[in-house]
């Protein structure tokens, strides 16, 4: 009798701790993870605020802007004291080579050549190689997230597209064949990568970091980039733009619409991985309330809303920004189901950091 109520008491000692590890956090953790915001300083004394909220897991990561970075002993030191303040934390940079680099005059850093130029003067196997270098670059940095490569198809009618030769081709099989290069390498680095902006900013002929931006008659073939990543497994996370496709849908932007986000990414190009959010604070959403942009965001399938600046007036942003999606929570605006959603995609996509 001993024996077995020893081993009864096992047994449920065990199915208790089952029990607990399938619970999930509280709600106002899993809204952090959704979180992820700029901030100032290029050292651990400047941003000693920025790191200790991490610690408190009020946002899942940062992003580095130019103003972040020093050199590289720096940055090092910087990004090191994030990731001992929170376990797998995102630490995300925009580096795509060519005028779109955080590195550009900065002391000790290789820069890279534009996209445009690469898919213009290397082959297929020399640009592997060249960003096999940019991840490696990163990585030992501490950067684990990069928001590139750049997926638009090339259109001379972009201002801020083609103008800076962010865009590989206007040959949208030669887009894929460089960008899945990148991804590969990337990938062999143990670096993520973010393909963007979907569903295509190409073509558009304004700029969304500063304007309403509309495309009347879009191209559905610029899609193909993000349906061969996706089919090919490379796809870790991508990044929806604010433009409006009046195709779709004439009342929001993309990074606003189901449609878009939820019925032409997640149902029919088939991707369940991680959406994140161009700059939540550019121009182009500037027809729409902060709770407006947060809630329509998450209710179309977003995963991760995207705050360059670490404070909004006087509040910081993570902490503003979860308390309206608490409160949306409670008032019914948002399900809970969508919060704990996106929090099992990040979290499945965090397992993968090295």
């Amino acid at each position: 009798m001993r024996i077995l109520s020893r081993l009864f008491f096992c047994i449920a000692i065990m199915a208790c701790g089952l029990l607990f590890a399938n619970e999930k956090p509280p709600l106002r953790k899993m809204i952090a993870q959704m979180i992820m915001v700029g901030f100032n300083g290029a050292n651990q004394n400047e941003a000693k605020s920025a790191i200790s909220d991490a610690k408190y897991q009020r946002f899942g990561g940062v992003m580095l802007l130019g103003k972040n970075v020093k050199d590289k002993e720096s940055l090092k030191s910087l990004t090191v004291a994030f990731k001992n303040a929170q376990k797998n934390i995102f630490i995300a940079i925009d580096e795509e080579g060519g005028i779109v680099t955080r590195f550009k005059d900065k002391v000790g850093f290789e820069t890279f050549i534009s996209a445009s130029e690469v898919a213009r003067k290397l082959d297929l196997e020399s640009a592997k190689e060249l960003y096999g270098r940019m991840a490696t670059q990163l990585k030992e940095v501490g950067v684990n997230l990069n928001f590139a490569p750049v997926v638009d198809v090339l259109d001379t009618v972009s201002p801020i597209i083609a103008s800076k030769d962010r865009a590989f081709s206007r040959d949208i099989d030669e887009v894929s064949l460089y960008a899945s290069e990148f991804l590969d390498a990337f990938s062999e680095v143990g670096v993520l990568t973010t393909l963007k902006h979907f569903p295509g900013h190409g073509s558009a002929q304004t700029d969304s970091h500063n304007a309403k931006t509309v495309i009347e008659n879009f191209n559905y073939n610029e899609l193909k980039p993000y349906y061969d990543a996706i089919k090919k497994n490379q796809a870790r996370l991508i990044m929806v733009s604010h433009v409006y496709l009046n195709q779709e849908d004439n009342q929001n932007p993309s990074s606003l619409s189901e449609k878009i986000i939820q019925n032409l990414l997640r149902e029919n190009l088939k991707f369940d991985g991680v959406v994140i959010s161009d700059d939540m604070l550019m121009g182009g959403l500037k027809d729409f309330s902060l709770t407006q942009k947060v809630v329509n965001f998450i209710n179309a399938g977003g995963d991760i809303l995207l705050f360059s600046d670490f404070m909004i007036g006087e509040r910081k942003t993570a902490e503003y920004v979860t308390q309206i999606i608490v409160d949306a929570v409670n008032q019914k605006k948002i399900p809970k189901e969508r919060i704990e959603l996106s929090y099992e995609r990040i979290m499945n996509l965090k397992s993968e950091l090295q």
